[in-house]
Order: C-alpha cells, then structure tokens, then sequence
C-alpha cells in the first residue's frame, strides 16, 4: 500500500495539470475572441487561423455548403445567451432542398468561446421568406441538441445529430437552420463561404432576412 501511494500522488498530479491546461486554453480562446457588428459576428484574433479547408467528406444530399466549399476558422454569426454577451443572438440560414425524402442527419460547425459548452439546432419551414417559427424555437420540424463542441478558432469539427421524429424535405421547397446558444454561453457558428438568406434573431425576434455568407451546414 505505502509502494503505490507515490504513483497515485503522480497520476492525480498529471490529471490536475490537464485540467488546468484545458481551462487555460479556454481562457486563452475567450481573451483573443472579439465581437464586432454590434455583437452579431465573432472573430478569433489568433494571426495562424485564417480560413481552412475541410477535410475530405461525403457530400450532403439535401444541401451542403461544408464539403462543397471552405470554413472559416476564424470568423463566425455569434450563438448566445446570457453571460457573457447579455444578448442572445439566434442566427439562421435558409436553403433550398435538393431533392425530396426523409432527412438522416443535419451537420453544422458551430465553435465554442466560453460559459455553457451546449446549443441547439432547429430545421424549421420557410414562411414568406423568413422562418415560420420563432426564435425561441418553440415551432420547428426538427431540433437536436449539442454539447462539448470544438473550440472556436481552432480547426472545425462538424457536429451531427439525428431528427429525434422522422422529417421530410421536398424537392426546390425552401427551408432555414438556425442555431440557438445555451443559458450563459457564447459560441460562434464557423461561416462557410456558402451564400444565401441570413437572419438574425435577437432576443427571441426575428430581424430582416439579408445575402450573406452562411453558417456551416449540410443536411444529409
């Protein structure tokens, strides 16, 4: 017993110094992530981190502006809600679909800054041009949720999830994405250089639908 105590002395050593290294890097990201735009874009100011391609990927049957084009490490529509923003900004995108059938899954690239690790995602139908829901997503055809997402500024991990009721597009029909952050977090939805409908909510309120560049997005 007296033998084992220096090695486990070692490993709780090595596991605090991880910790304190994830926190770091975590504080580090926050420190060189900027708002600008009133707060509706964020911009990681780190000089290494400009614009990337992907890695190979299986293009998206419906839509998809990720493996058809690049993302943007460093540049996204601000997710948030609550500290640290303290103004919740819900950004969309409309696509058209391409084809008609029962969706398998949604992917996005969407980084986090700091406070809640956690966002959701709505696939909602399109309403004279802007989504038929609210932004608070209390109508949508599908919503998935996600968690411990990949650090904003560095290389894009799409995340993916499954429509928790079977959902189905229809060919040429318009349709919107959009993401919404968790209570006191701040994350950033990387943009792809995908164009299109952007909207931006701002405290559950949907503003006017402008061409811009689009979040990260592949509906499969």
């Amino acid at each position: 017993m007296t033998k084992k105590a220096p090695v486990t002395r070692i490993l709780l050593c090595l596991a605090v110094i991880t910790l304190v290294g994830a926190t770091a890097m975590a504080s580090d990201n926050a420190k060189s992530t900027i708002t600008i735009n009133g707060g509706r874009n964020t911009v990681f100011m780190g000089a290494s981190h400009a614009s990337a391609k992907k890695a190979p990927c299986t293009p998206a049957k419906f839509y998809d502006n990720i493996c058809n084009g690049t993302i943007n490490m460093g540049s996204g529509w601000t997710v948030s809600d609550g500290s640290p923003i303290n103004t919740e900004f819900t950004p969309g995108g409309q696509f058209q679909s391409a084809k008609s059938g029962t969706i398998a899954k949604i992917v996005v690239t969407v980084g986090w800054v700091t406070g809640t690790n956690a966002a959701t995602i709505d696939l909602d139908a399109d309403c004279a041009g802007v989504p038929c829901g609210n932004a608070d997503g209390s109508k949508h055809l599908c919503q998935g949720k996600l968690s411990n997402m990949y650090t904003f500024g560095q290389p894009v991990v799409p995340e993916s999830f499954k429509c928790k009721k079977k959902t189905t597009l229809k060919a040429k029909k318009l349709y919107w994405v959009y993401v919404q952050g968790a209570s006191n977090s701040w994350s950033a939805w990387n943009q792809s250089a995908g164009a299109g409908l952007l909207i931006e909510g701002t405290d559950d309120v949907w503003g006017s639908p402008s061409q811009s560049v689009l979040g990260g997005l592949a509906v499969h």
